[in-house]
């Protein structure tokens, strides 16, 4: 007897080494055994599954179940089995391309995916793989990655300094906004950091020719699957890195309640917690005072118009948030956060926190700057363009002053209604179509505002 359970043992070890897995794979599927497990990104047009299975009864389906990193839900697709002498070999291609036959909104590079398959024999045996993961990376280069804390930056090719550089910017906003807006912890996040922007535009979702033409982008973020694209060649990376990690941090706050959050707090904490913020956004801001676009600030729930009314928001909302954080402190963020997780509305969460709603916070900020209030509801004035600025009020004294109008003529008004906004898409499992949050350069200068920068219509 003894010798007998020594040789069972014997025969067990020699199983593990030359099938790794099948132990660990078949507690529950009677005799059924994984041989082999492969994931390959084909990207963009999909993802391929396959598996190979040693059982002696024959294999009668076998399902994959998978989600990506932020999703609730999980699918399944099944796989095409095909008989083999010692079992059965599936293979299942989830189809990523945006239209596609899996109907799934466009899934970027870096999107990891939880899988595990079910096998069942014909038997009613049942085999429930251990659950997966796998990186859904551009194919077209090989790459290497560095991490630190939550953050894992991937990059190619003479990229490696650059890739340090975005995974400090990352580490050291997500310091900096994880205490404001409360977080305890922060999940993992991806970043897939490319070397140049024709590199990066295949990567990038399905947009209008116009906006092809007339918008680089620099930086994209979806918050849900917890992925940044960002243009490592950017000589503003730093700012672009942060600026972008912010609003995932933003969304963990929100909970129930991301959705919510209007453009101008997004935005405009993302530009507080930015470690390298550009100087445009002030030259923005006082471009929109003197020609009377600013609107009130209830209206910024979403950014939309065209590119100089994008960017005049940009600017509006930064000083916004720098004076609601300045005037009642860092502190009250993260409250706000939670109110508008249980209460989920914005107007009602700022009164529980601080008293007054969208409307009074813009009528003290438009004090604090020397202008008229909005009437509540009120729409915004018609803009003007005056021929020469007229000198600044008191309160902007000290501000950058506009400059002077470049010969540039401003975008068509195809390209303008077109500008890409920011919201939050569905991720593999949803139908909408992802409206990713992105950070844009315009290929020249913007009207009569030449800004070198535009960061992220929301």
């Amino acid at each position: 007897m003894t010798a007998f359970r020594t040789l069972a043992a014997l025969a067990a070890v020699m199983l593990a080494l030359l099938l790794p897995g099948a132990l660990a794979s078949a507690d529950e599927g009677g005799n059924i055994v994984v041989l082999s497990d492969e994931v390959t990104s084909q990207f963009p047009d999909g993802i391929s599954f396959e598996l190979s299975l040693q059982s002696p009864v024959p294999i009668d389906d076998v399902r994959v179940f998978y989600t990506s990193r932020g999703e609730r839900t999980t699918a399944y697709g099944h796989l095409d089995i095909e008989a083999t002498g010692s079992g059965a070999a599936g293979s299942f291609f989830l189809d990523t391309s945006v239209g596609g036959q899996s109907g799934v909104a466009f899934i970027p590079p870096g999107t990891t995916f939880s899988y595990s398959y079910e096998v069942t024999d014909q038997a009613g045996n049942t085999l429930t793989t251990e659950e997966k993961e796998f990186v859904y990376i551009d194919s077209r280069f090989e790459w290497d990655s560095i991490s630190e804390g939550p953050v894992t930056v991937y990059y190619y090719g003479p990229t490696e300094t650059r890739a340090e550089i975005i995974l400090a910017a990352s580490i050291s906003a997500t310091g900096k906004m994880s205490g404001i807006l409360g977080l305890d912890e922060v999940e993992p996040i991806n970043i897939m950091a490319y070397s140049n922007y024709r590199h990066m535009a295949s990567a990038l979702p399905p947009r209008s020719q116009s906006v092809r033409e007339g918008l680089v982008t620099q930086g994209q973020a979806f918050t849900n699957l917890r992925v940044l694209l960002v243009l490592a060649s950017d000589e503003g990376i730093e700012g672009i890195t942060a600026h972008e990690i912010i609003h995932v941090l933003v969304d963990d706050a929100a909970g129930r309640a991301e959705r919510l959050v209007p453009a101008w707090l997004n935005e405009g904490l993302a530009e507080f917690g930015n470690t390298s913020p550009s100087e445009s956004y002030e030259n923005a801001l006082l471009y929109g005072i003197y020609t009377r676009r600013l609107k009130p600030l209830a209206h910024l729930s979403s950014f939309r118009g065209d590119p100089n009314d994008i960017v005049i928001a940009y600017g509006h909302s930064s000083s916004v948030v720098s004076y609601l954080i300045g005037a009642y402190g860092e502190d009250k963020i993260s409250l706000l956060m939670d109110a508008l997780d249980q209460r989920l509305s914005v107007d009602d969460a700022m009164m529980a926190v601080y008293g007054f709603d969208q409307h009074g916070l813009d009528t003290q900020w438009r004090s604090r700057m020397g202008l008229r209030p909005f009437a509540e509801d009120a729409a915004p004035a018609a803009p003007t363009v005056p021929s020469t600025p007229p000198p600044p009020t008191p309160a902007l004294a000290e501000a950058t002053p506009v400059p002077e109008p470049t010969g540039t003529p401003a975008p068509k008004e195809e390209e303008a209604s077109r500008s890409p906004g920011c919201g939050r898409g569905g991720g593999p499992n949803a139908n909408a179509p992802v409206e990713p949050f992105l950070l844009l350069a315009l290929a020249g200068p913007l009207g009569l505002l030449p800004l070198r920068r535009i960061r992220r219509p929301k």
